[in-house]
């Protein structure tokens, strides 16, 4: 089963909320790439987990770190286990083997989805389960997780928990997984944005209508000044490559390229799979030393 990555199609963060968190504005696609997971049921109530660590080498060490080879308690699917079986005692215990390809800070989503995953495995084994109580439970163990509980793409807002179904063109992708490491709370911190008291998150719930048209046409590169990632100035100025890969993605063929959520992919955006292998011929030409996948959304 695909556990799947997502992208950020802009990211803006207008202020920081009284709970802590950061009131976020994007659009997530749902990529057709990501983690492969297998989930079955075991009698004892146990975890087992069982990796296949297939993320690029500069990031390898990240998922070690928190997996069986390490310190499992940290794993974002064990910490998921745990909070699902402390509500539905009645429940067994899990087997998941997992290959992982997706790397951690990325702005990928790739723990969230493992998360998103484990909570659907446990969906289809109990009629108990109250979907409203599920989102409640899955937004608990990460902010991304309701989203990947859909099966759309979605305006997100809120701290990550509102989401409104949109319509996207289908299309296609490169993605260039980065080795450089940006720590999620360093960027946001990095960003300074004052603290609201009454955060009105549903101001943030609707598209304007040009954009959102722009969308369901697959017009990105109408885009390219309407949607923009808070993140970036901030990733560029640390990393001159990321920015400099950015550059290259529309300069090679992309109608729209970004940073994802708060780094550090750069992802650039094409319709047609002719100018999708195009444009992957010319960025692995350009950066040989960087890995690239292709996706569809």
């Amino acid at each position: 089963m695909l556990s799947p990555a997502k992208i950020n199609l802009g990211l803006e963060i207008p202020y920081k909320r009284p709970d802590g968190f950061h009131e976020i504005r994007s659009v997530f696609l749902r990529l057709n790439w990501g983690d492969d997971i297998q989930i079955e049921p075991i009698t004892s109530g146990s975890f087992e987990l069982v990796s296949n660590n297939q993320i690029i080498l500069e990031k390898r060490r990240f998922y070690d770190e928190v997996s069986e080879k390490g310190d499992l308690s940290k794993n974002i699917l064990f910490k998921t286990f745990s909070k699902i079986r402390a509500h539905y005692r009645e429940l067994p215990g899990v087997r998941i083997h997992l290959t992982k390809k997706i790397p951690p800070a990325a702005g990928l989503g790739g723990g969230s989805t493992n998360a998103a995953s484990l909570f659907s495995f446990y969906f289809g084994l109990s009629p108990e389960f109250n979907s409203d109580h599920i989102f409640k439970l899955a937004a608990e163990i990460g902010a991304d997780v309701p989203f990947f509980l859909s099966e759309n793409h979605c305006l997100v807002s809120g701290k990550g928990e509102i989401l409104k179904d949109i319509q996207v063109h289908p299309g296609q992708g490169i993605l260039a997984l980065t080795p450089q490491v940006l720590s999620t709370a360093e960027m946001y911190a990095g960003l300074k944005k004052p603290l609201q008291a009454d955060p009105p998150s549903k101001r943030w719930i609707s598209l304007d209508k040009d954009v959102e048209f722009s969308l369901k046409e697959g017009n990105w590169a109408a885009l390219r000044e309407k949607l923009v990632n808070d993140f970036e100035p901030l990733a560029f100025q640390k990393f001159p490559q990321l920015g400099k890969l950015k550059e290259s993605f529309l300069a090679n063929g992309a109608s729209y390229s970004s940073l994802t959520g708060s780094g550090s992919c750069i992802y650039g955006l094409v319709q047609g799979l002719e100018i999708r292998e195009e444009l992957l011929a010319k960025m692995q030409t350009e950066f040989p030393d960087l890995t690239f996948v292709s996706f569809n959304y």
